[in-house]
């Protein structure tokens, strides 16, 4: 790569890291195109040039933080811990990562369903999407594998699907939960803190040997 092509990936990588930042701070539907090239220091001309539509920008955000999440996960499933123990743990990440006052998480992906589509309308986009879920998911299936082999988990459960299931189910109830308003008698027994330990508590007793 010559240094021209570096600087216009190091340029492209920070347009995304400020614009995942204000989506975070102040939600996406507040944040303009020309917020974003004012915050990176760049035209509006040359934001567009790397991103012609928002919905690209706010794509290349998702796909940022799905990044992170990876890297999270990956440090986890890295220790010379069970596979059980694992997973107690990457249930315990999701429960952490949603559990924000502000809920900018939480409304990020809540306003990320108008777009997710959008994805699609570009070949470069949308593989960069399927990319960035396709490397947590692989990620993951590694549990399942080595639960087979340290016996931490019930050999009779298809454990890669129930990796599978279980993050998808959990990360977006995670979510949804924190979002999730009730009357003030259902609010103290309808905690998002409580309806996700509880969850968290049958995923385990199901993968239990």
């Amino acid at each position: 790569m010559s240094k021209r092509e570096q600087q216009k990936q190091q340029r492209r990588e920070n347009i995304i890291k400020i614009a995942t930042d204000l989506f975070l701070e102040q939600g996406i539907q507040t944040i303009q195109m020309q917020d974003i090239a004012t915050a990176a220091g760049v035209g509006i001309a040359t934001l567009f040039r790397y991103f012609p539509k928002k919905e690209y920008l706010v794509i290349a955000a998702t796909n940022a933080i799905t990044d992170k999440m990876a890297t999270d996960v990956g440090e986890i499933v890295g220790q010379t811990i069970t596979a059980y123990e694992k997973i107690e743990q990457i249930l315990d990440y999701y429960i952490k990562v949603t559990k924000d006052p502000q809920l900018r998480l939480a409304k990020f992906y809540e306003s990320f369903d108008l777009y997710e589509k959008i994805a699609e309308e570009s070949p470069d986009q949308y593989a960069e999407y399927l990319s960035a879920r396709s490397k947590l998911a692989g990620i993951l299936l590694t549990v399942g594998d080595q639960g087979k082999q340290d016996g931490s988990l019930r050999s009779d459960a298809d454990l890669q699907v129930f990796m599978m299931t279980m993050v998808q189910n959990f990360s977006i109830f995670a979510y949804k939960s924190r979002l999730t308003k009730h009357d003030a008698y259902l609010s103290s027994l309808l905690t998002a803190e409580k309806q996700l330990f509880m969850m968290k508590d049958v995923f385990l007793r199901y993968i239990r040997p």
